[in-house]
């Protein structure tokens, strides 16, 4: 009897994964379909950076937790990043992760179940990555008006109904729509609606990709930024999604997002709007520079975002929202920064310090040859 038990579970587990497998390859082959070009419209991948990463999250569960479990999401080797010597250490006691995998973008996980915790626990994880700079170049004169989409695609293209908390939302999109016939101009008005009338705050920010907060507030976190344009590029008719992922550099809470958005022929672009705003900025008001030379420095910046770009300094971990967990948490979960953890059910919150109910991120990089450096260059000065 013992012995059927573990079989049936093993047989569901391998069911599981058989059918995810097969999903994700049909949904490859739709993308390639909707391409219809060559490999020259793959972004270039250049100045290949290496990093030995230590990311560590301190919890401490409320006093008299039953079961504490914690996601830590891993990030994927793909033809832009590979990971390896991927470690787990927690401390004081040892407790070994299951890796898992959820169901709708295949996010993988380091799963945690500890009975009776007794006190702080941290979970370090250590691993070397590899990450390419990607360019795209997007030519938006080539960008396709596709008309219909493969099945596969239907998950990337409902907009997020929380926008319609936002009492002019329609009146926005309208906007947007109404500059061009041509879906990749109304896509471009998309990021400069954003970027003219968005200002990064990350205390006045959802932290769930929300775009009614940005439409509300006209302030928010990354997520805030790319939840919004996401959901106009769904609105335009392009299918997108939002990114995490880790940031190479030391910091306490080195999570950022993007968004991607699937432009034919040129596939499943990459898009930073808070920070390239915030660099844009930053680059305006440089004081060692001629008022022309700023201006043209803040107009590069820009210009690059909208062509398609992702810096070697940051870490693809995660892609998508509100996706299931595996094994299912209590309660819903829009997206996952860095880690995701409940006690008995109830989630912890990211604290600033590690107090009880809470939990905090700290992560040190260590930069293995010359091309580890924030933006590069700037090519064209």
């Amino acid at each position: 009897m013992m012995f059927f038990k573990y079989l049936v579970g093993f047989v569901f587990v391998v069911g599981s994964f058989v059918s995810l497998t097969s999903n994700l390859m049909a949904g490859e082959e739709d993308e390639r379909k909707v391409r219809q070009t060559a490999a020259e419209a793959d972004p270039a991948r250049t100045a290949i950076a290496k990093f030995k990463v230590d990311f560590r999250v301190a919890l401490k569960a409320p006093a008299k937790t039953k079961q504490l479990r914690v996601w830590v999401p891993l990030s994927p080797s793909t033809k832009n990043q590979m990971v390896w010597d991927r470690k787990f250490h927690t401390f004081p006691r040892e407790h070994q992760p299951q890796f898992t995998r959820e169901p709708t973008f295949g996010n993988e996980f380091a799963y945690f179940e500890i009975d009776s915790p007794d006190g702080p626990l941290e979970i370090r994880h250590t691993f070397t990555a590899e990450i390419a700079q990607l360019d795209w170049g997007v030519d938006y004169s080539k960008v396709a008006n596709t008309a219909s989409w493969p099945k596969s695609f239907d998950l990337f293209q409902t907009p997020d109904v929380r926008s319609e908390r936002a009492k002019n939302y329609t009146e926005i999109v309208e906007q947007i729509q109404s500059v061009s016939d041509a879906k990749s101009k109304q896509f471009m008005k998309a990021i400069e609606w954003v970027d003219e009338n968005l200002t990064y705050d990350s205390t006045n920010a959802s932290l769930t990709a929300d775009p009614a907060h940005g439409l509300i507030h006209r302030r928010g976190h990354c997520s805030d930024y790319h939840g919004l344009c996401g959901t106009f590029a769904r609105e335009i008719g392009y299918p997108s999604r939002v990114l995490y992922g880790l940031q190479m550099f030391d910091k306490g809470s080195p999570s950022h997002c993007k968004l991607e958005v699937f432009m034919p022929p040129y596939g499943w672009v990459t898009y930073d709007l808070s920070e390239t705003q915030k660099l844009a900025i930053k680059l305006s008001k440089d004081d060692k520079l001629l008022p022309e030379q700023r201006k043209k420095n803040a107009d590069f910046i820009r210009q690059r975002t909208l062509n398609g770009f992702r810096e070697n300094t940051w870490l693809l971990v995660t892609r998508g929202e509100n996706y299931p967990l595996m094994p299912a948490a209590s309660s819903a979960v829009s997206i996952i920064r860095t880690i995701y953890a409940e006690a008995d059910g109830i989630p912890l919150k990211e604290g600033a310090a590690a107090q009880e109910g809470t939990w905090l991120t700290m992560q040190r990089v260590h930069e293995l040859g010359d091309n580890s450096r924030r933006f590069t260059a700037l090519k064209n000065q």
